[in-house]
């Protein structure tokens, strides 16, 4: 039997990010829709997480390999 898979969860629900530049999807966004807000919490998935893009407000499912923590919730 396989090992699980180990999760990549590094952010929680209020946190905010900011996507990677060797993101493929930063190079088609403007630089401000670079910041984003973790709004919800996948708990079916280690990949994945919803979150706003604070320049819009737009939310979006985002990969968690794609971001990197910039401040944490209620720090």
């Amino acid at each position: 039997m396989p090992a699980p898979e180990k999760p990549n969860r590094t952010f929680k629900v209020g946190d905010l990010v900011r996507m990677k530049p060797a993101s493929d999807v930063f190079q088609h966004l403007p630089a401000s829709a670079s910041l984003v807000m973790v709004t919800d919490e996948l708990p079916t998935s280690s990949r994945f997480f919803y979150g706003t893009v604070c320049a819009t407000g737009e939310e979006h499912l985002w990969s968690y390999d794609q971001f990197y923590l910039l401040s944490k919730a209620g720090a």
